[in-house]
């Protein structure tokens, strides 16, 4: 008889199911796995073999074959272990087919059989459901995570024993005394619904910084304030410039108190992501504040844009639905500056790995900060760079790559008095009003399309959406000629004054709000930071 389990594993951040077949046949005592396995699937075998062996099941020395179907994508990780011990034990004939029929196995074995937590648990399960699946089976660390799926029943177990006992008798019985235990607290679960439970992210590492700072801690930068409250609003790309330590961090460490909160899609798109890189593998959280990310000046492209041996989301995926900031952004590396030009068009990146193509969503709001020069001051008499290294190190941010942002702005030095005024600043929270008030707007505007902000246009919506007056145009037409206007930057021009009019509630877009948006898209070559 060839018994027939079903199991999953990742491919990027989506679960594929795999069904595992076992056989056991007269002939030279052997253990043969095929499927087109990587060297992890094939070590399984000897996990598997251990631990029946230490709860006391000697496989017999006949030929045991396990196949992973479909044979036409490779079997990555440790996903099938349990499957595997399950699919031995039912051609063995020592499991009745029913418990065992129309359940997803997933789970690895440790060599005394404990069953060890895997990561990319919850898209594994969403496709189960998908693909008529109603239980799993999971270690008791990755229930909450399973269980938070609809439709899916969800019983886990410490071990092999344990599981052993319950598809063959339907409960658990102690191997040394031989009496029913019960299922422990939790053990068995429906449907998890979204609480405070299994949304707290303070253990979270949802990056460079945990604790967001409020606008009204900011001194000063009204010009940057404005331009991070319209970046907020309509998802448009901003650079900010300025010598050291006035406060571009610090400024870029507050835009996620001022964006709306995410709705129910968004945190379980979001947490799949960060269940498939295994951030989630030791204790399931539902990612319910918009991610804030901030990789290092070390980080490989691999790191940033997803990829490796086994194809993983990078920072761009995890700051889906949020904010990617890059400090210092003319000092990373140049293969990873130019490689932001498709996901910042697309809003995906494609990975494509042993002739299958992987897409990672990257639909983020990008910030980025950077200097004028090595030392940061120019064009301030402090400077001490020569034209040279000013005009090679601006160099290093190509023009493709400044034409794909939509705000730029200068944050000045603080001068003394503004720095230790008593003067209270505006909180994040009012100025989140209005880039929720905007948000609305757009989500109105946008029922009919999977537009969702006013920086994600395609051009017969701004055709459509940003119409300009008499007045509007003989701007427009004059600003065309006076900045070198591309069609791209045209574009964001116009979007960018579909936001400042939003902001306003304003039906119409005004000459204010074309005057506005190209102020904050000005910047003159040779020198990204000086008006």
């Amino acid at each position: 008889m060839v018994a027939e389990v079903f199991s999953g594993m990742i491919q990027g951040i989506e679960g594929q199911i795999v069904q595992i077949q076992a056989d056991i046949s007269n002939g030279l005592p052997n253990f043969y796995m095929t499927g087109y396995l990587s060297n992890e699937v094939k070590e399984s075998k000897e996990r598997v073999r251990t631990a029946l062996h230490n709860i006391g099941i000697a496989l017999p020395p006949k030929r045991i074959s396990v196949n992973f179907a479909p044979a036409d994508f490779r079997k990555c990780g440790t996903f099938f272990d349990l499957a595997v011990a399950v699919a031995i034990l039912l051609a063995m004939n020592l499991i009745p087919e029913t418990y065992v029929k129309n359940t997803l196995f997933i789970g690895e074995l440790s060599l005394n059989g404990q069953i060890r937590p895997i990561s990319g648990v919850l898209p594994i399960v969403v496709s189960a459901v998908k693909s008529g699946i109603d239980r799993c089976i999971v270690a008791k660390e990755n229930i909450e995570e399973a269980a938070f799926v609809d439709q899916m029943e969800v019983v886990s177990f410490q071990s092999l024993e344990e599981l052993y006992s319950y598809l063959r008798h339907g409960y658990i019985v102690d191997r040394h005394s031989g009496e029913i235990t019960q299922q422990k607290e939790a053990d068995i679960r429906g449907i998890v619904r979204v609480d405070e439970s299994i949304t707290d992210n303070a253990a979270l590492n949802l990056g460079e910084w945990n604790q967001i700072t409020d606008f009204s801690e900011v001194k000063g930068q009204s010009m940057a304030k404005r331009a991070m409250e319209i970046a907020a609003a309509g998802y448009h790309n901003l650079m900010l410039g300025g010598p050291p330590g006035v406060g571009k961090t610090m400024l870029a460490s507050c835009i996620s108190g001022i964006m709306p909160q995410m709705t129910k899609e968004e945190m379980i798109d979001t947490t799949m992501i960060y269940s498939a890189k295994g951030l989630l593998k030791e204790r399931f959280t539902l990612i319910n504040k918009r991610p804030f990310r901030a990789p290092s000046l070390a980080i490989t492209a691999a790191g940033m844009f997803g990829g490796g041996i086994v194809p993983k989301p990078g920072e761009i995926s995890l700051a889906h639905h949020g904010v990617l900031f890059l400090d210092e952004f003319p000092e990373y590396a140049r293969e990873i500056i130019e490689m932001f030009r498709i996901p910042l068009e697309n809003h995906a990146i494609s990975v494509i790995r042993q002739e299958r193509t992987l897409i990672f969503p990257a639909d983020f709001l990008f910030i980025i900060a950077a200097n004028a020069c090595p030392c940061g001051y120019y064009p301030m008499d402090k400077c001490r760079c020569t034209s040279r290294q000013i005009l090679r190190y601006q160099n290093r941010i190509s023009g493709p790559i400044l034409d794909r942002m939509d705000l730029f702005v200068r944050c000045e030095e603080i001068g003394y008095d503004v720095l230790t005024a008593s003067s209270k600043e505006e909180s994040s929270s009012s100025i989140q009003k209005r880039v929720s008030a905007a948000w609305v707007i757009q989500k109105e505007r946008f029922a009919e399309s999977s537009t969702i902000f006013n920086g994600r246009m395609t051009k017969s919506e701004v055709e459509q959406y940003c119409q300009l007056d008499a007045e509007g145009q003989r701007l427009m037409k004059k600003a065309y000629s006076a900045f070198s206007l591309t069609g791209r930057s045209y574009f964001k021009i116009l979007k960018t004054a579909r936001t400042i009019a939003d902001l306003e509630q304003s039906l119409d877009i005004r000459a204010r709000h074309l005057e506005e948006a190209l102020y904050f898209r000005q910047k003159e070559k040779g020198n990204l930071n000086e008006r």
